[in-house]
C-alpha cells in the first residue's frame, strides 16, 4: 500500500500539470484563432484579385471591340460605297 500512494500524483504536481495544460490549449487556441483570421483576410484578397482580373478582362474585350472591330466595320462599309459609286458612276 505504501508502494502505491508513493507512486500517486501529489496534489500540487497535479494542479500545476493542469495549469500548464490549460496555458498550453489557451495558447492553441490564439494560434488557431489567428490562421482563421490571417486565412480569411488572404481569402477576401484573393477573391477581390480575382474580381479585378475578371473585370479588367471585361474591360479589354470592350475596348478590343471598339478599337478593332468598329474601325473594321466602318472601313469595309466606306470600301462597299466607293465600290457602289464607281460602278454607278461608270455607266
Amino acid at each position: 500500500m505504501t508502494a502505491m500512494l508513493g507512486q500517486l500524483v501529489q496534489r500540487a504536481e497535479y494542479t500545476a500539470d493542469r495549469r500548464y495544460d490549460d496555458r498550453r490549449f489557451a495558447e492553441i487556441e490564439a494560434d488557431l484563432a489567428e490562421l482563421r483570421r490571417t486565412w480569411t483576410d488572404e481569402l477576401k484578397a484573393l477573391k477581390a484579385s480575382i474580381d479585378a482580373a475578371t473585370e479588367k478582362r471585361g474591360t479589354n474585350v470592350r475596348q478590343a471591340v471598339y478599337a478593332g472591330l468598329i474601325p473594321a466595320v466602318l472601313v469595309l462599309i466606306g470600301i462597299i460605297v466607293q465600290v457602289w459609286l464607281a460602278s454607278k458612276g461608270g455607266s
